[in-house]
């Protein structure tokens, strides 16, 4: 048993380095023939530390690695994020939204309702479409474009309504924008009639652990607040990062 733990070790070091990443490179740098390598190999992929490449017959390292130091920032997340939700529903008066990484998915965490009648509303535990969602887009650009793959799966994305950006070259600028801007913007491409803005919460290693947003009815949040809210929200992600980074 500890052999195997050593050469999955190995593997996954092995392919940090970028180096013999194909199967039969991995098999000659571990000492093992390509049956046993595969074997490890398919283990790894399953649980989603090592991903295949069809086009090019390499393996790379997968979301889940990443994802268990997301998790062991994201564990303390909700209450970190309490006082920025707080914060920003005091601004607006619409819903705030918490979602965290989770096995290189994004999952709704947390919610503060509008104080409206008429909202938007989240379903805590479900996964979110990063392609359509402000959240999923403020995540992306807080990762860099070789990681996308794993969270985004292959084109076309799902069409949620006519707005939904469906291809890569779609949403990249949406994406390019969020870098720029420090938030993401959704704009009825998951929900019609409905505005959300977003931004990435970093944790230790400054990859994102998750995100806040605030979602409204697109006719109470006309575009002329959207730098106002979009800036809030970036904000308080950035003082909720802080915690997170120095441990306050």
């Amino acid at each position: 048993m500890s052999g195997s733990l050593e050469r999955a070790l190995d593997a996954l070091e092995l392919l940090a380095e970028g180096r013999h990443t194909t199967l039969a490179g991995l098999a000659r740098r571990l000492g093992a023939s390509r049956a046993t390598v595969h074997r490890l190999l398919a283990v790894l992929q399953e649980r989603g530390y090592v991903r295949h490449v069809p086009e090019t017959h390499e393996y790379r390292l997968g979301p889940a690695l990443t994802d268990l130091v997301a998790r062991s920032d994201a564990g303390s997340l909700v209450s970190l994020a309490e006082p920025a939700m707080a914060a920003l529903s005091t601004l607006t008066g619409e819903t705030i939204n918490l979602a965290v990484l989770r096995r290189g998915r994004i999952v709704w965490a947390d919610t503060v309702d509008a104080v409206h009648a008429i909202r938007l509303t989240t379903t805590l535990g479900e996964r979110v479409p990063p392609h359509a969602t402000a959240i999923g887009k403020a995540i992306l650009a807080a990762l860099p474009k070789s990681e996308w793959e794993a969270l985004l799966g292959p084109e076309p994305y799902t069409r949620l309504t006519e707005a939904t950006r469906t291809t890569l070259a779609t949403l990249c600028p949406d994406i390019e924008a969020a870098r720029a801007d420090g938030y993401a913007l959704d704009q009825e491409e998951s929900e019609l009639g409905g505005v959300c803005l977003a931004a990435a919460v970093l944790g230790r290693a400054g990859r994102p652990v998750g995100a806040i947003s605030v979602s409204a009815v697109a006719v109470r949040l006309p575009r002329q607040r959207w730098a106002q809210v979009g800036e809030a929200v970036r904000e308080w992600c950035a003082q909720v990062s802080e915690r997170i980074q120095t441990g306050t």
